[in-house]
């Protein structure tokens, strides 16, 4: 059964909404094949949607794939809306990034990553510790995908009426689904529901999971934690291994029903003996935390391999910390940087600093301080504050990257307005003191670059 991951839900409902941010994020997981399944086309679709308002990581990534080879030059309708003036986009080669397994030069001190949270919920403090010794972090399961049966890219709405006017439950599912992605029929999630809600009660599991996706992420309906935990409930009983982890995540969470770990922990079990990735990354964590379960690094090592293995990229991250810190496992530096360069591949933001620090420390890898720069560059725009705290030092030294201190200064006051503590206080001094040295244009010409540097942080 498809899932689709809640991120990827929020980011296509503000992209079909014409966000440019949203839009280019959308893309960039096609991209990858970050959450959702690889697709070039789709990839380019969005990417050129986000690049026709003005955004620069849309166009830049369009200006890489060219460079790849990717032809980004097809049709591509807009959505209904204002959108800004389409600006003229240069599709000359671009420069590659550093090789990480080239050379490189002894590194920067480095700061631990703050706790990365696929969740919505904001990320605690992170402590201040050294690179080799940086903490794995309190990761919450990806929460609430959505998985709607079979989607067919073309459905014949009058065939699917007819079948499930005669109460075909599958046909029921099919239609609504039809009806929530406006395909072949007027985008309706309100019908999706009802719909999804006649195969649930028919029993049909697919119904059941839908429904209950639908009333958790209030699609068509109220928002609702307790009919949404009874139809994961009523699906997961049926031993569908999706409903089973988002009946455990709900457990585990406290939503709808009193949080208990222990018994989320069953549930993730049973999805995680079907082999459902997420389900296998959830119980790993719960075993390593030891919540809900005795506490066993070993038993949650073993876990992240599994879900690492199935390409999940906070998997692949904890593995990697476990393996650096020798937790579980036998250490091993080198199999950790592969783990982590593997997640930040798919643009997990935390495995892009921790991969950073370790192309700084040479931890793993050969010490490559251009190739650093690069990640903590994609950590620090993906809103990370250790990336935009460290990358602010490797501007000002002139370490991998050309000097800069007007962007140094940028990325000290994002980082100082993150809230992180432990990052915040010592960039707001280092802002302070750098500030005193631009004087009143540099910062005047750093507030001006910083919407640039990370738009969606920027009002």
């Amino acid at each position: 059964m498809a899932r689709e991951p809640e991120i990827v839900t929020r980011y296509r409902r503000l992209a079909l909404e014409n966000d440019p941010v949203a839009q280019c994020k959308l893309g960039d997981l096609y991209r990858l094949g970050y959450q959702v399944k690889r697709d070039m086309d789709e990839a380019v679709v969005w990417l050129v949607r986000s690049a026709r308002q003005g955004n620069k990581d849309a166009i830049g990534l369009l200006k890489k794939m060219a460079a790849e080879g990717v032809d980004v030059r097809r049709r591509v309708d807009d959505l209904p809306g204002p959108r800004q003036t389409a600006p003229r986009i240069d599709w000359g080669a671009v420069p590659g990034e550093p090789d990480a397994a080239e050379g490189g030069q002894v590194a920067a001190e480095a700061a631990a990553s703050p706790p990365h949270h696929p969740s919505t919920q904001p990320p605690p403090p992170a402590a201040v510790l050294d690179p080799r010794a940086t903490p794995l972090p309190t990761v919450e399961a990806e929460t609430d995908p959505l998985a709607f049966g079979e989607d067919d890219p073309s459905p014949d709405p009058d065939r699917l009426r007819a079948l499930a006017g005669g109460g075909d439950a599958a046909a029921m599912v099919a239609l609504g689904n039809a009806y929530r992605l406006g395909r072949g029929v007027a985008a309706d999630p309100a019908e999706a529901v009802r719909l999804y809600s006649l195969a649930a009660k028919a029993g049909d599991v697919r119904g059941q999971y839908s429904l209950a996706v639908m009333y958790d992420l209030g699609l068509g309906t109220a928002q609702s934690n307790a009919h949404a935990l009874k139809w994961f409930r009523e699906a997961a009983k049926q031993g569908d291994a999706a409903a089973q982890f988002n009946l455990g995540n709900m457990i585990r969470q406290g939503r709808g029903v009193e949080a208990s770990p222990d018994v989320a922990a069953k549930w993730f079990r049973q999805a995680a003996d079907q082999g459902d990735a997420a389900a296998l990354f959830a119980l790993a964590t719960l075993y390593e935390s030891g919540s809900g379960v005795e506490r066993d690094e070993v038993q949650a090592a073993e876990l992240y391999r599994e879900a690492a293995e199935h390409g999940e990229a906070e998997a692949q991250f904890n593995l990697s910390n476990m393996l650096r810190q020798g937790r579980g496992t036998e250490a091993d530096p080198v199999e950790a940087a592969v783990l982590c360069r593997r997640a930040a591949e798919q643009g997990l933001a935390s495995a892009q600093f921790n991969y950073g620090l370790m192309l700084l420390t040479g931890t793993g890898v050969d010490r490559n301080d251009a190739a650093a720069a690069q990640w903590l560059r994609r950590a620090a725009r993906a809103g990370n504050p250790g990336a935009q705290y460290h990358l602010a030092i490797l501007l000002e030294r002139g370490q991998g990257v050309p000097a800069d201190l007007v962007e140094a200064h940028c990325w000290l006051c994002l980082a100082a307005d993150s809230g992180v503590e432990a990052v915040a206080g010592p960039a707001r001094r280092s802002a302070e003191v750098l500030a005193a040295h631009l004087g009143e244009a540099g910062v005047a010409e750093s507030r001006r670059r910083r919407a640039g540097l990370l738009p969606e942080a920027v009002p």
